[in-house]
């Protein structure tokens, strides 16, 4: 029982309750919301008590800690954000380089198998052989004999003013200033076999088309055939409808056989060349106006009989003679471009000497300036270019469309400049001719890798 002459202090100092007290009609009451809700009651407290510690100058020892704990968050959050950087910069450069081997890998199995089928090709046209079953073999099937192929040796390969396909002219004859030269083989015995062509002015010229893309995709289509029975036809992935070259009318479709296109079921070229000379003695031809690239394959050799393959009322399709009636674009050479190709001709000037290019199989300087004029005075791009790179017409003095040129040893950059100029004027643009460098060799690749210690 309590005593009665204790008083409350006494008793709230030994920890009891005071029973001379009424007690409380309060009851407590619980935070009310969610737990979320007192949770962030929590936090709001707590930053309140920081608040108040930073506010208070007598906290300053609470401070420091918590500010060094902060930066040192801060700096391991940033680690952790460059190490997952330099990580995925790390996984991007390894998949760069395995997506680089793998294109890498599937061009040179690409090359093998053309390389394959091209022999296997070859093979089996030096000889007929017997595909299918016979008379009274499995299934009935009668046997098939196949086609029996040609085989055909170049007499000698052309070393050409074009270097690539792109400027090489669609036409023999349209640039006339254009040179090449025959360099036939040593088993032909040249000296006997050239004999009496120099009392000719014009030949035909038999060569292939060695760098056309369809006898890739013929051969693909080919290898992915899962034929077991019967012959192959051939020319498969050929198309036979194709736009013909240099046709105004970029949507008209021909024929195969009824236009000049290189890509035909057998690439043999035919055109008309003008004899410059003939070294019988080394086995060369120089011949003018040929639209062969360099490194062309030459079959054959004929000469121009004007009296029976000259027909002056021969006719032609609509679209043949458009083609023809294009006007010519107007070529101009910079200052810098014109001072460049003579220094490169004529070795250097001043401190800069250097073997002169050679200008073989040109005679002069100019030769060599006309062929290079003739060829950009027509427009060498090719479809897509012309499409992507429209001429906008005015009379702008910026190029609307750079382009380059691989001509005999030099590497010509030149760009289209739009001109306001009627239907009956000329051609709606023209070339400027900005800059010419001699051509990349292999001796020149060479030279400053061998000129490093």
């Amino acid at each position: 029982a309590p005593d009665p002459q204790t008083s409350g202090a006494e008793w709230r100092r030994r920890g009891g309750r005071d029973p001379h007290r009424a007690p409380s009609t309060r009851r407590s009451r619980s935070v009310p919301g969610t737990s979320a809700q007192r949770s962030r009651s929590a936090w709001s407290g707590t930053d309140a008590a920081v608040a108040m510690a930073i506010g208070s100058a007598s906290s300053l020892p609470l401070i420091v800690p918590l500010l060094a704990s902060l930066s040192a968050a801060l700096a391991l959050a940033l680690v952790l954000v460059r190490r997952e950087q330099r990580s995925a910069r790390l996984e991007a450069e390894e998949q760069r380089a395995a997506a680089e081997r793998q294109a890498k890998l599937r061009d040179e199995e690409r090359k093998g198998r053309i390389r394959a089928e091209r022999q296997l090709r070859e093979a089996s046209q030096a000889s007929a052989s017997v595909v299918g079953g016979g008379a009274g073999g499995e299934g009935g099937e009668e046997a098939e004999i196949a086609k029996p192929g040609f085989v055909f040796h170049p007499i000698g390969h052309f070393a050409s003013c074009y270097r690539n396909r792109c400027g090489t002219p669609r036409q023999g004859g349209i640039v006339p200033e254009s040179l090449a030269v025959l360099q036939c083989d040593r088993d032909l015995n040249p000296k006997a076999a050239l004999e009496g062509l120099s009392s000719y002015s014009h030949c035909w010229v038999l060569y292939i088309f060695h760098q056309n893309t369809n006898l890739q995709r013929e051969g693909r289509t080919v290898a992915k055939r899962r034929q077991t029975k019967g012959r192959v036809p051939l020319w498969q992935g050929l198309c036979m409808k194709v736009a013909p070259p240099r046709c105004p009318d970029r949507d008209l479709r021909v024929g195969v056989l009824a236009c000049r296109t290189p890509h035909r079921p057998n690439p043999v070229g035919l055109s008309l060349a003008r004899i410059v000379r003939v070294d019988a003695a080394a086995g060369e031809v120089v011949l003018a106006g040929l639209d062969v690239v360099d490194g062309t394959p030459c079959l054959d050799l004929k000469p121009y009989l004007p009296s029976f393959e000259c027909i002056p009322d021969a006719s032609v399709p609509s679209w043949v003679q458009a083609s023809f009636e294009e006007p010519l674009m107007k070529v101009e050479w910079t200052p810098e471009a014109s001072a460049q190709l003579l220094a490169l001709l004529r070795g250097g000037v001043g401190e800069q000497q250097q073997a002169p290019l050679p200008l073989r199989p040109f005679s002069s300087e100019a030769e060599l300036r006309r062929a290079v004029e003739g060829t950009l005075a027509l427009d060498i791009r090719s479809p897509l270019q012309r499409e992507r790179h429209p001429n906008p017409g005015g009379s702008a003095q910026q190029p609307f469309f750079v382009g380059d040129l691989w001509f005999h040893e030099l590497h010509v950059t030149y760009g289209l400049l739009p001109r306001v100029v009627d239907a009956a004027a000329g051609a709606p643009a023209a070339v400027r001719i900005d800059r010419v460098e001699p051509r990349p060799t292999a001796a020149t690749a060479a030279a400053p890798a061998a000129a490093e210690p």
